[in-house]
Parts: C-alpha cells; sequence; structure tokens
C-alpha cells in the first residue's frame, strides 16, 4: 500500500500544549535524504525507506521541536532502524521507544519516528512527551516483527539486544565478520544479532534466512569457504583468541555463534535452534 505525503501530514498534530507548526512542512525520498541528514541517510536507504514529513514546532520563549515520520513501508524494516539504537525494552509509545531527556524515538506498524527538541525545558520536556502520545494514536495499525526472531533463543539471552537487517553493512557495525559479502546478505534476506551472557562473557548469534534454498547453500559455502573452513566438518571450534565458535544451515536459514567463552554455549545455541 503507498502512503501519499498527504497521509504523513495527517500523523502529525496541529498543535501541542501552545506549540504550532513553524513554516511549512518538509517532504524528502531516496533521492534527497542525503540532503536532509547528511551521514545518516544511508541506514534508512538500506532498509528501503520511502519518504520522510519533517514539521518544526515553534512557542515563544521555548526551544522548537522537531517531528519526524519515516514511513519505513514495511514494520520490519522500521523496527529494523529502531534496532539500532534501542538500549532497553520500552513500549511507552508504539511497539517500541527510546527516551531520552530531550527526545523521542519510536516505532509503529511501518513508521519509525523521531522527536528532538533543541533543548530540555520543563514545557518542552512535557510537549515532546504529548507529541509522541498524540502520534502513536494517530497510527491506528500495528505491524509484525521480521519471524526471523521467533527462532531466536531467550535464555542468557540480552532482551534488548535483538538487531534486524538486510544489508551486510551493518552486521559489521555490530560484530565484524569480514569486509566483504561473504554471507550473501541481500534485501531478500531476513537476517538478525543478538548477544548472550554477560558483558565481561558476551557472546554472539546471528540467523540469516534467505529466499530459497539454493541461496541458503550459496551462502553456507561461501561463509565456510572465506572464513573458517575448518567448520565444514566441525559443529564448533576454537578460535586464536581461546573463544569458541560455530555455523550450520538449517534449510533456508544460517546459523552463527561467535566469541562464545565456552564450547558448551556454541552447541547450545545451534541444538536449541535445531529443535
Amino acid at each position: 500500500m503507498n502512503v501519499s505525503a498527504q497521509d504523513l501530514n495527517a500523523l502529525l498534530p496541529d498543535e501541542i500544549n501552545g506549540y504550532k507548526p513553524s513554516g511549512k512542512d518538509t517532504y524528502y525520498n531516496q533521492e534527497n535524504l542525503f540532503n536532509y541528514i547528511n551521514g545518516g541517510a544511508e541506514l534508512f536507504i538500506s532498509y528501503n525507506f520511502d519518504k520522510v514529513i519533517s514539521r518544526t514546532y515553534t512557542l515563544k520563549g521555548e526551544t522548537k521541536i522537531v517531528a519526524e515520520i519515516f514511513d519505513m513501508v514495511e514494520a520490519k524494516n522500521a523496527f529494523g532502524v529502531f534496532s539500532h539504537d534501542r538500549e532497553s525494552l520500552d513500549t511507552t509509545y508504539g511497539q517500541g521507544s527510546e527516551i531520552y531527556p530531550d527526545a523521542i524515538i519510536f516505532w509503529k506498524d511501518r513508521y519509525y519516528i523521531s522527536i528532538l527538541a533543541s533543548g530540555e525545558t520543563n514545557t518542552s520536556k512535557t510537549s515532546i512527551h504529548d507529541l509522541a502520545a498524540g502520534i502513536d494514536k494517530l497510527i491506528t495499525t500495528e505491524g509484525k516483527l521480521p519471524a526471523i526472531i521467533a527462532h531466536v533463543p531467550r535464555k542468557d539471552l540480552v532482551p534488548e539486544s535483538i538487531f534486524y537487517f538486510h544489508h551486510y553493512v551493518w552486521l559489521n557495525a555490530f560484530y565484524y565478520i569480514a569486509g566483504e559479502n561473504i554471507l550473501n546478505i541481500d534485501d531478500n534476506t531476513d537476517a538478525v544479532l543478538a548477544k548472550y551472557g554477560k558483558p565481561s562473557s558476551r557472546y554472539y548469534l546471528l540467523l540469516a534466512e534467505y529466499k530459497t534454498q539454493e541461496n541458503a547453500d550459496k551462502a553456507y559455502r561461501s561463509f565456510i569457504n572465506n572464513y573458517a573452513p575448518e567448520l565444514g566438518s566441525n559443529k564448533a571450534i576454537q578460535t586464536e583468541d581461546g573463544k569458541w565458535m560455530g555455523f550450520s544451515q538449517h534449510c533456508k536459514i544460517l546459523v552463527g555463534v561467535f566469541n562464545a567463552p565456552a564450547k558448551e554455549q556454541v552447541t547450545g545455541l545451534l541444538e536449541k535452534i535445531i529443535k
């Protein structure tokens, strides 16, 4: 379903606690997003973002507030962008939110929402919360999380760490594997990285679901050949730094465990996912 600029406009309240729109709303798409958020546009474009509306609210004597609603086309993309900055499990707004003294971000259905005050006052703090609540109410639908998240085992999981993506560069941003796309991750791949264990002994689970069995087969062979050939005959191996890792394939899904302190943590995760 296509969402028009007018549809996005309707999701922003006309007034909040005396704050009113200042100037015209601005709209950006993939072609000109770099003109708006130079240095951050790649994130949204990699999740197939379609358009964004930006509205500035002002009130005399108060700091300005900028509200943005990004149309990410699919709920999984909105969640993916949100998962980049998630630090806690909070659902005050939308289907997941992060709240700061002068900013609120959240996602709901196909939308990623950012609300930022240019400084914190009592009025601006109250107003960004009321604005978030207003937008949340105007978005009347909810979206589904990426289905692959259901395969992530919960024992020893850091719940707020689940990160969804379908562009390989973001995997390296959270756990570096290789400079090249040796897992053949693309827009047709649903991938998840999750953290396990305590901060002093952190290890990582990677799940990647491919569109076809053939694509998964090719990605499996590419990873084994380019990263750790010995995994072709072993379920888990010990790396040079003394940590453990494992890698396996189950139909269209590849499973990797990295940086584990013990072999049992690798085999345990792999077995849970098989079940």
